[in-house]
């Protein structure tokens, strides 16, 4: 069976359409809710109808996207949601796709994949991850179907496959499921591990020391290079600690190797 575009476009023009449920899935509804920072990155692959992708759009998120093999889904969207961002609706393989996301949302995605493509699934779901980012949603509990979609599995069989790239993962039954998949869901929450160390405190303050006097400083980075100027700013961002030079440039504070305040002209 090839799962290609024109797979999924019949499925869509005969109705074949099981998996869809006609409004955001509980467990997923239930974690949008929850979302404060309405700036985040958000994918959804797979997406179908994107009942979720409308909800958080509705909810003040400004930056969900969804992919999908076909656009014969996305109509509906659009007629039910007219200011959805069209350019937020990506048509083409999930495999293919490059972008970077703070958190992807599964549902119905994995189990709509041939089980042979999952080691790809969890390497590209990676791969599309901000450091930090994560991956949130539901798969199948039950063993379902082998020769066509929906695919099922068990814990036992997923865990494996996330843990060689996620080690922050938990895969939990789910406790709010739609009432037809009670007891048959679980619960996937993977972390990107961040790729950023805090620094030490007390070079922390000697930046804020440097700042407040507005010393002139020589920086060595990790990379070999110095960079000379005077800090204007310190500030957090992506859950990392910066400083933004008076003249503009802006360093990550664990790039920085050394500071010292040698005895040159400003």
């Amino acid at each position: 069976m090839e799962l290609d575009d024109r797979f999924w476009e019949e499925r869509y023009r005969t109705g074949q359409i099981g998996w869809d449920i006609g409004a955001p899935s509980t467990p997923l509804k239930e974690y949008i809710d929850q979302l404060e920072d309405k700036t985040v990155r958000i994918l959804i692959p797979g997406g179908g109808h994107a009942y979720e992708a409308e909800y958080a759009h509705r909810l003040g998120s400004r930056n969900v996207f969804v992919i999908d093999l076909t656009d014969a889904p996305f109509k509906e969207l659009l007629e039910r949601c007219p200011d959805f961002p069209v350019d937020h609706l990506i048509v083409g393989d999930f495999f293919a796709h490059e972008g970077k996301y703070d958190l992807i949302l599964e549902q119905t995605f994995f189990c709509a994949l041939d089980p042979a493509l999952r080691e790809r699934y969890v390497q590209h779901m990676y791969h599309l991850l901000n450091p930090g980012g994560s991956l949130v949603g539901v798969l199948f509990d039950d063993p379902l179907n082998t020769d066509q979609p929906p695919f099922g599995g068990s814990k036992t069989i997923y865990e494996p496959l996330f843990r060689k790239h996620f080690k922050d993962l938990s895969m939990e039954p789910c406790s709010n499921s739609i009432g037809p998949r009670n007891g048959r869901e679980l619960w996937l929450h993977a972390t990107k591990a961040s790729d950023y160390e805090p620094i030490d405190c007390n070079v922390y303050d000697h930046y804020e020391a440097a700042a407040t006097l507005e010393r002139n400083a020589r920086f060595t980075l990790a990379d070999g290079s110095t960079v000379t100027g005077i800090i204007g700013d310190l500030f957090i961002r992506d859950g990392a600690e910066w400083m933004r030079l008076k003249e503009g440039r802006e360093i990550r504070l664990d790039q920085i190797t050394d500071m010292t305040f040698a005895q040159f002209r400003s």
